[in-house]
């Protein structure tokens, strides 16, 4: 359906064919109202048009020679959703009527008006409509006429109903014989519709003669104790169908009606005449004369079917669709409760906020089957893991919650949540294919760590968020000291949007040099923020707003379009600079539109693609989403652009990922560099990375190079190239030019020493 629909369709539709006026003779009273509509606004056509389910009935027109149109099509659809008059000046700028077939084609409305016909106010049945292929904008008194001619045809309606109306209360004194025996017929079906309606509800009517202790049932009680109508019912005969507690209690509850001559309403269990147990309502009214009761009535239901929907609505409401586990909701509801009780029991009770790790790379790899059967399989290992008081939900993706409501002992949530670890480090095979179900644990204790559910809630999620923070697989239990951390990194956000907004951010070059002829090879770039209050800071200052995703890519997307801006800079002043090379987080991978952005930057700099050096870290490889960034890489070097392996040794590296992704540059991590004239180790590591990269073809970089002893091993072993302050520490664009002019290599090979501008 392409159409909108008035929100009292049906009841519209309903006033519509009540009429009884849908496809009858043509009227030449409402002809001459069209043909005077047209003469009054100068317009060619006019029609009244009736709105059907599905199309448009023409009652009458003038300068039309069509029967009616399809609703879809059909201009009066939109007029009938307003008791207002539709002005439509010009159809083909309106964007309901752009791709009409009576716009577009035969014939090319562009004018239209239209106003609403209804007997009773808000049940528009159809239109007065009138067109032209003209566009215009009609007068205050010309929408008026039109208002004026709908109330005329209404006023016909009317008419035509009043009439058929009195056609058929003639028809019916004609009969008045017939009359009374469709009455009788009348009050047979209404009775047999009562005992239809009796059966559907499960429900029946009873009522007690107080005087004569006279029981009466209607055949739908009778159904429901699953006896036979016909013998008369005692009181003993009906209360042996309630159990004895049941019985009492309704007992009670009749004895104090007939004695305070007040109606009740009970719920109570009840085994029909086969054995079934049920669950019925009974209500009772009592009727007086004078201050004493003569009659007591009500209705017996039986409510077990509804009952029971309502609780299967409950369930759905209340637990995880996927795992059956409770939601969020009900947790919060249970924690509540909980708390309560703790604070009178002087109880703890303990929070587990448990987030499943890599599940993620689950679904990239392996397709949602295969992340939802792994959501199962943690949340049947996790109800495996607690007593019976405690509860576990789904809080929604990979996140879990362990409510533990009866801790003797504040430290008993850790022993939990040790255990819990675990159970999920236990092997787990989904279609012979081996999964992680590992998990790091968050753990608030009440009333230690808050004495609501808010504060506890979101003291477990800091915790979490350190023991993800601590190299996943942990369980971590809150103190205020993360709260102060997490406080001060929010503020550190806040600070950071500002300063991207500000324009504070801007990025420091500092020269690669190579060890053979002592020239500058390229740059890399380095982030830096010039903070108003506190000058020239490094990452070391503001690091951690890479762990937020959105932040990172703005930052990486600023970074790219400065470094772009400022070679382009350089080469327009003579400045031969050979590269840059930039950092590229896991988040900017992500989006999986990177080499796209990059090559983009490149192009509106007029840049060579050799001019540009990515570099990443191991940890890129080793984050999610791995065949996205294996893919951009290789775009991006396809394209000409250098990759540069950041960090290389440190604990992450994989010699497969030399074989995997298409390195160009090792770059050897500083703390190695450090200690290579004193420390055997260090000068064993930097001595196999060179001699890899050697066997590979891979070019090498050794970062952090301070003094000219290091210069002298790195050359003697033959790394390709170096950085760090023995040449020159990182500075800003506009410094580039001179440090260029004024580098002499030949003293950078003879003693190791940078010239006095690289300093």
């Amino acid at each position: 359906m392409d159409y909108p629909l008035p929100e009292n369709e049906a009841e519209r539709l309903a006033e519509l064919h009540a009429l009884e006026i849908l496809g009858t003779a043509p009227s030449p009273e409402l002809d001459g109202v069209c043909a005077l509509a047209r003469d009054m606004l100068d317009v060619p056509c006019a029609a009244i048009g009736l709105v059907d389910r599905e199309s448009q009935w023409f009652k009458a027109t003038s300068g039309v020679d069509w029967e009616g149109t399809s609703r879809t099509h059909s201009f009066s659809t939109w007029t009938i959703l307003s008791s207002d008059i539709l002005v439509v000046p010009d159809a083909s700028r309106d964007p309901r009527f752009t791709n009409n077939i009576y716009v577009t084609g035969a014939p090319n409305i562009r004018f239209y008006i239209g106003a609403p016909l209804a007997l009773r106010p808000g049940l528009n049945i159809g239109t007065l409509c009138l067109w032209s292929p003209e566009p215009r904008t009609p007068s205050l008194a010309e929408i008026e006429r039109v208002g004026h001619l709908a109330r005329i045809i209404v006023d016909q309606f009317r008419l035509h109903e009043a009439t058929r109306r009195t056609k058929r209360d003639l028809d019916h004194r004609r009969v008045s014989q017939s009359l009374l025996e469709m009455q009788s017929r009348e009050l047979w079906r209404r009775q047999s519709l009562l005992a239809q309606t009796e059966r559907l509800a499960r429900v029946g009517g009873w009522e007690f003669d107080v005087a004569t202790e006279r029981l009466n049932w209607s055949d739908g009680v009778y159904r429901i104790y699953g006896l036979t109508p016909g013998f008369a019912p005692d009181q003993e005969r009906a209360l042996s169908h309630f159990p004895p507690e049941a019985r009492q209690q309704f007992v009670k509850k009749f004895n104090t009606a007939l004695r305070h001559r007040e109606a009740f309403e009970i719920e109570l269990p009840f085994v029909d005449a086969q054995g079934n147990h049920r669950l019925v309502r009974k209500t009772c009214q009592v009727e007086t004369d004078g201050d004493t009761v003569v009659r007591a009535f009500g209705i017996l239901q039986d409510i077990t079917e509804q009952k029971e929907a309502e609780q299967r609505m409950w369930h759905m409401a209340n637990h995880d669709a996927l795992t059956g586990l409770p939601n969020r909701g009900l947790m919060r509801e249970r924690l509540e409760v909980a708390l309560r009780r703790s604070r009178r029991s002087q109880r703890y009770v303990g929070v587990l906020l448990v987030d499943l790790d890599q599940f993620k790379d689950v679904n990239d790899s392996l397709g949602h089957d295969a992340g939802d059967a792994l959501l199962v399989e943690a949340a049947q290992r996790l109800s495996g893991c607690i007593g019976d008081a405690d509860m576990v939900a789904r809080l929604g993706g990979d996140e879990f919650i362990v409510l533990l409501t009866r801790m003797d002992s504040p430290t008993d949530a850790a022993v939990a949540a040790q255990h819990i670890l675990s159970a999920l480090s236990l092997p787990f095979n989904y279609k012979r294919t081996a999964l992680s179900c590992r998990g790091s644990i968050g753990i608030a204790v009440a009333p230690e760590h808050g004495t609501d559910a808010t504060t506890l809630l979101k003291n477990a999620d800091i915790a979490l968020y350190r023991a993800k923070g601590g190299g996943r697989g942990i369980a971590v239990e809150y103190d205020t000291r993360m709260q102060q951390a997490t406080e001060k990194r929010i503020q550190l956000y806040a600070r950071v949007r500002l300063a991207l907004r500000n324009g504070e951010f801007q990025p420091y070059y500092q020269p690669k040099v190579s060890l053979r002829t002592g020239t500058i090879v390229g740059y890399e770039a380095l982030l830096r923020w010039r903070h108003p209050r506190r000058g020239l800071l490094g990452p070391q200052e503001f690091g951690q707003i890479f762990d937020d995703a959105d932040l990172a890519t703005i930052i990486g997307e600023r970074l790219l379009e400065a470094t772009t801006r400022d070679m382009a800079n350089w080469i327009a002043q003579g400045c031969d600079f050979g590269h840059v090379a930039i950092n590229v987080t896991s988040s900017e991978f992500a989006r999986g539109e990177l080499p796209e952005r990059v090559l983009a930057a490149l192009d509106r700099a007029r840049l060579a693609r050799e001019r540009l050096t990515i570099e990443v870290t191991e940890t890129v490889f080793l984050g999610r989403g791995t065949d996205v960034v294996r893919n951009s890489l290789q775009a991006l070097n396809s394209a000409g652009v250098r990759i540069a392996l950041d960090d290389f040794g440190t604990g992450y590296a994989s010699l497969s990922h030399l074989k995997q992704f298409p390195v160009d540059r090792i770059k050897i991590d500083r703390s190695f560099v450090h200690d290579i004239e004193h420390d055997v180790d260090d000068a064993a590591i930097v001595r196999a990375v060179i001699h890899l990269g050697q066997s590979l073809g891979i070019e090498t970089v050794a970062e952090g190079v301070e003094t000219p002893a290091q210069a002298a091993y790195l050359r003697a072993n033959g790394c390709d190239y170096a950085q760090g302050f023995l040449y020159s520490k990182a500075l800003p664009a506009s410094r580039i030019p001179a440090l260029m002019r004024g580098w002499d290599p030949a003293e950078v090979i003879g003693d190791g020493l940078a010239i006095g501008v690289a300093n």
